[in-house]
């Protein structure tokens, strides 16, 4: 007796997810076939990869959010952190909020910032921006 695709696919079609799954096994079995592996599984992203949120931080950016009451003090701030002409310094402070500088370390970031609050600015620490 011979039967034809038809009859096999209406047959399986016929057969719940567990039966099938066994028929599945057996025919592995059986032809000493290779079991299907899955497909491979692509993940699509836009840029850069999302950050690993174990990874630990090692660079961080100072933010000079404003200036406070004192804009000279902070000018001056400036230009003693950083070798710096005076204009560009008062241009820098006037832009703010504006990240003064990045990739730094944690203890250089906070010295920066422990520098232009004593000054009278509102700056912070932010990781990696």
């Amino acid at each position: 007796m011979s039967l034809t695709r038809e009859e096999v696919i209406t047959y399986l079609e016929s057969l719940t997810a567990e039966e099938l799954g066994e028929l599945a096994d057996e025919l592995v079995r059986r032809l000493g076939l290779q079991p299907f592996a899955a497909p491979p599984r692509y993940e699509f992203t836009m840029g850069a990869p999302p950050p690993d949120p174990y990874e630990e931080i090692t660079e961080f950016s100072v933010v000079l959010k404003d200036i406070g009451k004192d804009k000279v003090a902070v000018v001056k701030a400036v230009r003693a952190l950083w070798e710096m002409p005076l204009k560009e310094a008062k241009e820098l402070v006037e832009s703010a909020p504006v990240v003064v500088r990045r990739w730094l370390t944690r203890d250089e970031a906070r010295g920066i910032v422990d520098a232009l609050t004593a000054a009278g600015a509102n700056a912070e620490v932010r990781n990696r921006s």
